[in-house]
């Protein structure tokens, strides 16, 4: 009895490593992904700038139109004033918006400049991206075929787990989950060198070692320290 749920326990502590290794993800795919996020994240502020500096090159440059415009209104209008007065009037509004211009054009190229150097900024995200697309891929595909081969030999070994419970009475069983829950997987132990727990390492009473002789692996007997099964398995 204690001799198949031995074997039992054998296959949940390979089940339990295995669905450990299932949930490490490789460092590099972790580091990868990180990488991406980070240069998702950097390209997202870049055009969040491109935008708004965009925005603004967009209306100077509508205000630099509409000064010209208007500068060229006044030279016309200068040209077919009636009265030197009128003239010298048309001639400062010309003067004012060609001032205005001037400053708005001078305050306009920088904005471009930076507004190119984000541009490029931009595509270069961009292509670093494109370019860690294929490895990143190659890694998932790996990713993925691992933990399907994982799952495969977790499915096999819960195969051959359950073709094992039949021949462990149920109320056993039921005690053996219970105490493995408990203690972190290991709930059936043997008695090592004759005297100790192999599951806290406590010097067993006497009694307790008599029982769990005498049992030879049919009956159950528990550690009184730690609560696990113990299997004398020398003789059994």
């Amino acid at each position: 009895m204690l001799k198949d749920l031995s074997q039992i326990q054998r296959y949940d502590l390979d089940i339990d490593a295995l669905e450990k290794d299932r949930q490490h993800t490789p460092p590099e795919l972790i580091d990868m992904r990180r990488h991406q996020e980070s240069l998702r994240d950097t390209l997202e502020g870049v055009e969040a700038d491109y935008n708004e500096v965009r925005k603004e090159v967009d209306a100077n440059e509508l205000e630099i139109k509409t000064l010209d415009e208007r500068r060229k209104a006044a030279a016309d209008a200068a040209t077919a004033a009636q009265s030197g007065k009128e003239a010298m009037q048309y001639q400062n509004q010309e003067l004012q918006f060609a001032t205005r211009l001037q400053e708005l054009e001078e305050d306009t190229m920088p904005m471009i400049e930076r507004l190119d150097r984000l541009e490029q900024r931009v595509d270069e995200l961009k292509q670093e991206l494109a370019g860690l697309e294929p490895n990143l891929q190659a890694l998932v595909d790996a990713e993925q075929q691992r933990v399907e081969a994982i799952d495969k030999k977790i499915a096999a070994l819960k195969a051959e787990r359950e073709t094992l419970t039949g021949n462990v009475a149920k109320p056993l069983l039921q005690q053996y989950e219970q105490i493995r829950r408990a203690k972190r997987g290991l709930a059936l132990v043997e008695v090592v060198g004759d005297e100790r727990c192999g599951g806290c390492n406590m010097k067993l009473p006497i009694h307790v070692l008599q029982k769990a002789q005498r049992s030879k692996g049919t009956q159950v007997t528990r550690c009184p320290s730690c609560g696990r099964i113990l299997w004398y398995k020398k003789g059994a």
